[in-house]
């Protein structure tokens, strides 16, 4: 029914997958999403385990979380409120004398919801982003890696084993989105925004919005997503540098010196379907 709904008069009581007017995330996560099967009664928000599903069946775990409590970051874009939840799954591990194994597939799910304050609660709207082990992607799935380039000419990275970097502020950091085992040369990356967050979670700094640098930045990104886009492939790969930066201690923060992590939003195009374009704040 695409909705939750009660047993005895079946009738619909709650949306599903969407944000709610009394500032939730209602959404299910099917069992199917991975292949085996997500064992449904393992899954918790990753900032805290306490937050478990409120329905669990084998088919689907069902969550109704508070968007002010869970872990939930929340991110102002111009006018747009932005609220991101991260849903894992705790993985059974066995341990043994020559040391611990595991038959769960771990699995990330980033939910968001996106406000527009004053206007309808129809424009409110959430997203799932499933991210896939490796064994599915070898078995033809495609997806979007984002890696740092030690110079500015893009010639070589950082393998993910030398992080976490050290950097001097105010220095620059190359980094890169890429489109990995593209089915189709004609595909095209877009990227909404990139964040970064500290490790405690308890701030976020908005690095690129629809494609464009904060303007509210004194030290604007020096961005490569340039319009018009490139021709393929290099419409697959989108490179912008970031001026180095931390976040300020204040009474929430306990560790000055925490890591900073990256994250993007982004979007895979056909341009048969339509004209893939990115906009810029207040356009």
């Amino acid at each position: 029914m695409g909705c939750c709904f009660s047993k005895t008069s079946r009738a619909c009581y709650y949306p599903m997958d969407e944000c709610t007017l009394d500032r939730h995330f209602v959404f299910s996560v099917p069992a199917t999403l991975t292949d085996p099967p997500l064992v449904t009664a393992l899954l918790v928000t990753a900032s805290n385990f306490t937050c478990t599903p409120e329905v669990v069946t084998s088919e689907y775990a069902m969550f109704k979380i508070p968007m002010d409590g869970c872990g939930v970051r929340r991110v102002v874009v111009g006018k747009t409120m932005i609220y991101l939840l991260e849903v894992i799954n705790k993985v059974n591990a066995i341990s043994l004398n020559y040391g611990a194994i595991t038959r769960d597939s771990p699995v990330r799910l980033l939910v968001e919801c996106r406000y527009v304050p004053g206007s309808a609660l129809t424009v409110s709207y959430l997203v799932k982003t499933p991210s896939l082990g490796p064994a599915v992607q070898t078995q033809g799935m495609f997806g979007v890696q984002l890696r740092i380039a030690k110079d500015a000419e893009y010639s070589s990275y950082h393998p993910q084993y030398h992080q976490p970097l050290q950097m001097l502020l105010g220095k620059p950091l190359y980094l890169e989105l890429r489109l990995l085992n593209a089915p189709d040369p004609s595909l095209v990356l877009l990227v909404h925004y990139c964040v970064a967050y500290p490790r405690s979670g308890k701030a976020v700094w908005v690095l690129l919005y629809n494609g464009c640098p904060n303007p509210l930045d004194p030290a604007a990104q020096q961005s490569v997503l340039l319009d018009p886009r490139p021709p393929p492939p290099h419409s697959q790969i989108r490179r912008f540098t970031v001026t180095t930066f931390q976040f300020l201690p204040d009474r929430e923060f306990k560790d000055p010196e925490e890591e900073i992590y990256f994250m993007c939003s982004t979007e895979i195009c056909s341009p048969s379907d339509g004209p893939c374009v990115e906009g810029c704040f207040g356009r």
